[in-house]
């Protein structure tokens, strides 16, 4: 019996159009980071190691919360934050168009398929890279369901070292006790970001030893809580099936 092709998915241009850059700006700083705050207090540590940076780069972290994605674009330098992409799942938030087109609007959300199909999106990201747009992506490819860290999956690496850009490694703290999977209303907690060293592969090193030290550069950023880990659900999800590259 055959199986039915993933219908291809869409990306398109007008969230990168400077106009609309401009107005995510506005949004993001008057709006979307102030709300943010009034639930979460931000506190960043080792900005300094972002900042000199040129050029497109990977920023990844740890997944604990829907809100991850903001945490990480607040923290961001604003020559980095506004030419950034943030990766996110073609069957979560764009199966409706209305949310599509907010989160394109608002962090320049990226649809990447996680059921087969993803070389076209990948090729796009890389190229995306080549011009000196950085991307966001989230490696355990779902939301933790305990708030520890849960193995990586290699598009990360695999985009970083086909592109030719260094990953950036990062833990994000405090943001499970905020909005975690199973909560539908944001409760006040202060969070955190800390930025590692940016990260390139090493000689003869492939996708996968690539992404099981930057896991590990995040696991040390987390301190102790780096020990633990995320399990799958008992019997597997789509979310975290062989396909889910990112």
């Amino acid at each position: 019996m055959e199986t039915a092709s993933p219908s291809p998915v869409t990306t398109p241009r007008w969230p990168q159009a400077r106009p609309i850059r401009r107005v995510r700006a506005v949004l993001q700083t008057f709006v979307i980071f102030p709300l943010m705050g009034f639930f979460s207090p931000l506190t960043v540590i080792d900005q300094a190691k972002v900042k000199p940076l040129k050029g497109g780069a990977i920023f990844i972290s740890n997944h604990s919360s829907a809100l991850d994605a903001v945490i990480m674009l607040q923290a961001l330098p604003s020559r980095l934050r506004y030419r950034a992409f943030v990766v996110a799942a073609a069957d979560s938030i764009f199966k409706h168009k209305w949310e599509a087109s907010l989160t394109e609007l608002l962090i320049n959300t990226f649809p990447i398929p996680r059921a087969g199909g993803a070389r076209p999106a990948l090729d796009r990201l890389k190229e995306h890279l080549s011009h000196g747009w950085s991307v966001v992506i989230f490696p355990e490819g779902t939301l933790s369901r305990t708030g520890n860290i849960g193995t990586f999956k290699k598009g990360a690496a695999i985009l970083a070292i086909d592109a030719g850009v260094p990953i950036v490694p990062a833990y994000v703290e405090g943001l499970y006790e905020v909005f975690p999977r199973f909560r539908r209303i944001p409760r006040h907690h202060a969070s955190s970001i800390k930025f590692g060293d940016p990260l390139r592969p090493e000689a003869g090193e492939d996708y996968d030893r690539f992404i099981a030290r930057v896991e590990q550069a995040v696991r040390t950023l987390a301190g102790p809580k780096g020990l633990l880990r995320d399990e799958p659900a008992p019997g597997g999800s789509h979310a975290e099936g062989s396909n889910y590259w990112y």
